[in-house]
């Protein structure tokens, strides 16, 4: 039984506390987040303590792991603090915003031999695994890659209050980025990226309203990364999220916009999105589920994750290389 403190009460965090419950294999222990009226409420909800700093939680909680779902620009000084008290780590994408924290947090990994594990939860997506294993089963040289994650500015704007603290690059292109790399397994060796900032900036938003990164791989392929959050807030689904892959022989298309149910009323014609968390019958399932019992069977079992740490520090060089790409408007080596 994996016993598993929760850094981060928000709609993630909650989630993740929701499956640690859940499985069989965990033990949800403890709540740590500042918001102490909201924290309190989780906590009980939950039965479990209630810690308004997460420090206090790893010095007095018996918990093998944390489970961090914060703001991105958050993330590194807490896994720091877990990995310095010897604690497993499961961490949101991305593992960090700046490649140098990155590496702090590999290096530091290592040296306490705990696992460490970002939840790219896409890639137990039945449709993603599917695409892996029809590449695996041909072996052929992959050519290009096209990738958009695109939210309505719903998100930006009132789903999180840090926008400004991060971009649409990080927040949504990370996903996909670690997605191609796997499909691809190949790694980014140069980028070239520019960035629109006009919505956004005239609603007191300081960050870019769409980003796009060229993507030159090892291996030869080339890739695009698309990423934008200024959708109308009437676009019938909360993403839209599509993938290209094109090999020597192939092509696959991934259009995950609409999962398999078209649903209208009064309200409006929307496409709900059931392939990353959906409850049935009182139990979460989809990728997210399966992604964080993943990391609880592979601490326990003392195996290696399917996403391992090197893979995720180079998801944050590649976004580092990006952003510097932005501001000198040049293209940027990528740097692990």
């Amino acid at each position: 039984m994996l016993k598993v403190g929760q850094i981060g009460g928000g709609i993630m965090g909650q989630q993740h506390m929701s499956i640690y419950r859940q499985y069989h294999r965990s033990q949800i222990k403890a709540l740590a987040t500042p918001n102490s009226i909201r924290g309190k409420e989780i906590s009980e909800q939950f039965g479990v303590a209630y810690y308004a700093n997460h420090q206090d939680m790893l010095d007095k909680e018996d918990i093998d792991a944390v489970s961090i779902a914060t703001p991105d620009f958050a993330h590194f000084s807490i896994v720091m603090d877990a990995l310095a008290a010897g604690k497993h780590v499961l961490v949101e994408k991305p593992l960090t915003i700046s490649v140098e924290e990155s590496r702090e947090i590999v290096a530091l990994a290592q040296q306490k031999k705990v696992t460490v594990m970002t939840l790219f939860s896409n890639r137990w997506i039945s449709s993603y695994a599917q695409a892996k294993q029809l590449l695996q089963k041909k072996s052929l040289s992959p050519i290009l890659g096209y990738a958009r994650k695109n939210d309505r500015i719903f998100v930006p704007t009132e789903m999180i209050t840090w926008s400004n603290k991060t971009s649409p690059a990080y927040f949504l292109s990370s996903h996909d980025i670690d997605l191609m790399n796997w499909l691809f397994d190949s790694k980014v060796v140069e980028v070239y990226a520019t960035a629109v900032y006009k919505v956004l900036n005239s609603k007191g938003i300081n960050t870019p309203d769409a980003v796009q990164i060229q993507a030159k791989y090892e291996n030869g392929a080339i890739a695009t990364f698309e990423s934008c959050w200024i959708y109308p807030n009437t676009y019938p689904t909360i993403v839209d999220s599509f993938v290209e892959v094109v090999t020597e022989e192939e092509v696959i298309y991934l259009d995950r916009k609409i999962e398999n149910i078209e649903y209208g009323s009064p309200d409006g014609f929307t496409t709900p999105r059931n392939q990353l968390n959906f409850e049935i019958g009182g139990k979460r399932i989809g990728a997210v589920p399966f992604a964080i019992e993943h990391f609880v069977d592979c601490v326990l079992d003392n195996q290696p994750t399917q996403i391992s740490l090197e893979s995720s520090h180079h998801v944050t060089a590649i976004l580092s290389a990006a952003h510097k790409s932005i501001e000198s408007g040049s293209p940027e080596k990528v740097v692990d």
